[in-house]
């Protein structure tokens, strides 16, 4: 049933782009231990004297505990994310005249289904034009994490720009990206297996500190709330949440796709997301604080272009103060996604109806996991963090 609806939907889709007695081809894909929400399928349209049309399209996969468990409607989000959002984003840049190659671009939307359980979403299929993900299982280096980390800028801008010029509407956005934090089924169970994982695989002579750390903690979610700052952050900013190619000459591009988790936050979260899932140890020993500078730079640049003043919005003091207050996030967070992340493909959680978030609770992990882990750990102790 979902795959006709998938063929209905694009025979609609190719209808609206002029395709006539189209041919549809539909490919599924694997994510490779990267998604765990829907089916994914590439999708190529045909007709005479026309171009190939190259689509992505994401199936819903998740059945009713899964739904009861993760407080978010996660199609309902990207939808919203694609046909609102997106929109308003470009009418902002576009009445404030900012530059074309400074503007933040997302990936072209197509159309979508709503159907329960079945929900449907289509964009261009990005990969077909040269874009690929992050390999999960490598550190970024410096000329992927500078791009993506002012792409990230050029997000936090923006909606600093909607709360500004639009504010009735920003608060309706943020009503439509509500998430419960109080209201996430099966989080101590997940909790209490990935700290049991952590504290089996840290280094000895860290293992009481880290114990102490973690027995401090409650709702890892509740550190998205925002304490000087309050944007539209995306919650799950990681590298097999975006795209990117390199271009002839060198400059990575970058596309932030699955937008399922967008709600209201602070935006540090999104840079220690992307921070503590994608690095590792010594990239963190070279770069780590000079990507935060680099984030910091390209928000204000970003901020005067869309005719915002960064000192009175968001000045560097409120950043700081806020960021100092939120690291402690990043630790959770490796704790929490770095069995997901660095997981061996033919041991991540299988995607389908009886997915739930129990399963995110991964046994077999890798030699990759206690390295990540370690080197995350040796940093909060090395900032004095971890005591």
């Amino acid at each position: 049933m979902a795959l006709e609806n998938l063929r209905n939907l694009l025979r609609k889709i190719a209808s609206q782009n002029k395709y006539d007695n189209p041919e549809i081809n539909i490919d599924e894909i694997s994510s490779g231990g990267a998604n765990y929400t829907s089916k994914l399928y590439t999708v190529v349209i045909k007709a005479q004297n026309k171009e190939d049309l190259h689509l992505f399209a994401k199936v819903a996969a998740t059945g009713e505990a899964f739904r009861r468990d993760i407080p978010i409607n996660a199609f309902k989000t990207e939808d919203f994310a694609y046909v609102k959002l997106a929109k308003t984003y470009a009418t902002l840049e576009e009445e404030n005249g900012v530059p074309e190659e400074h503007r933040l671009h997302f990936a072209k939307f197509y159309g979508s289904d709503p159907t329960e359980y079945q929900e449907i979403l289509v964009i261009e299929n990005l990969m077909a034009n040269g874009y690929g993900p992050h390999d999960r299982f490598n550190t970024v280096d410096w000329e992927y994490a500078s791009a993506t980390v002012a792409d990230l800028a050029k997000m936090h801008a923006l909606s600093f720009a909607f709360s500004k010029h639009y504010p009735e509407e920003f608060e309706k956005a943020l009503e439509e990206l509500h998430f419960d934090f109080n209201n996430f089924g099966g989080l101590d169970i997940m909790l209490k297996r990935s700290t049991d994982l952590a504290l089996d695989n840290v280094k000895p002579e860290n293992k009481e500190v880290l114990k102490k750390f973690l027995q401090d903690q409650k709702n890892p979610f509740e550190m998205y709330v925002p304490i000087r700052s309050k944007v539209i952050v995306h919650a799950d900013f990681r590298g097999n949440n975006l795209l990117h190619k390199v271009r002839e000459d060198g400059k990575v591009e970058i596309k932030i796709v699955d937008l399922q988790t967008l709600q209201a936050g602070s935006p540090i979260t999104d840079l220690l997301y992307f921070i503590f899932t994608g690095s590792d140890e010594e990239f963190r020993a070279k770069y780590f604080d000079k990507l935060i500078d680099h984030y910091y730079s390209e928000l204000s640049a970003a901020m005067r272009r869309l005719n915002l003043n960064p000192d009175e919005i968001f000045p560097r003091e409120d950043f700081d103060y806020e960021f100092k207050e939120k690291l402690p996030f990043g630790l959770t967070l490796a704790v929490f996604t770095l069995p997901v992340i660095t997981v061996d493909t033919a041991n991540a959680p299988e995607v389908n109806e009886n997915l739930d978030i129990s399963n995110f609770a991964i046994e077999k992990t890798s030699d990759l996991y206690a390295e990540r882990l370690n080197g995350v750990v040796n940093d909060y102790v090395k900032w004095g963090i971890l005591k």
